[in-house]
């Protein structure tokens, strides 16, 4: 029986040092699809992981004239943060799609946290992702909630490290 390829295996089933590779290499997929004129190796070099690494990691390219060239979307599965229920939560995502709504929610909650502004959230209303199990969780969208929520995520504490006085 032969190993699932990395980049199909569950996060769940990774090694710590497998999910880090797996951050940074979403990290440049990320970056060479929001850049015209990045190439791999500079999107690599810039999140300290080597192409090849991030290749393996991925499943994330195909070959255009002989050069890796990044998907539109992907099937890498990652794990994200979501409000719903009343809380937040760890879902595992099944893909870059998915993802991608769920990063846009956290900007919209972001900026209703910032400015107060609810109309961001309201395209997220009713809105539900589904986790690569395939359970379907609906965003949490209440002024209210989220401000709970936020007010619940302990701040990281400060050391000071250097003595001013």
């Amino acid at each position: 029986m032969t190993a699932l390829p990395l980049h199909k295996r569950p996060w769940r089933k990774l090694s710590p040092r497998q999910k880090l590779l797996r951050e940074k290499s979403l990290a440049v997929i990320s970056e060479l699809r929001n850049s015209k004129t990045k190439t791999l190796p500079q999107a690599a070099n810039d999140n300290n992981i080597t192409a090849k690494n991030v290749i393996k990691h991925t499943n994330g390219f195909k070959k255009v004239n002989g050069k890796p060239v990044v998907k539109r979307w992907d099937r890498i599965k990652r794990v994200m943060r979501i409000n719903t229920d009343k809380k937040e939560k760890s879902v595992e995502i099944k893909d870059s799609r998915t993802a991608s709504v769920v990063g846009r929610y956290h900007n919209a909650v972001k900026q209703f946290l910032n400015t107060g502004d609810k109309s961001k959230l309201s395209k997220f209303r009713n809105k539900k992702v589904k986790d690569s199990k395939g359970k379907l969780h609906r965003l949490e969208t209440n002024p209210d909630e989220i401000i709970r929520i936020n007010q619940r995520i302990e701040e990281p504490e400060y050391y000071e490290v250097y003595n001013t006085k």
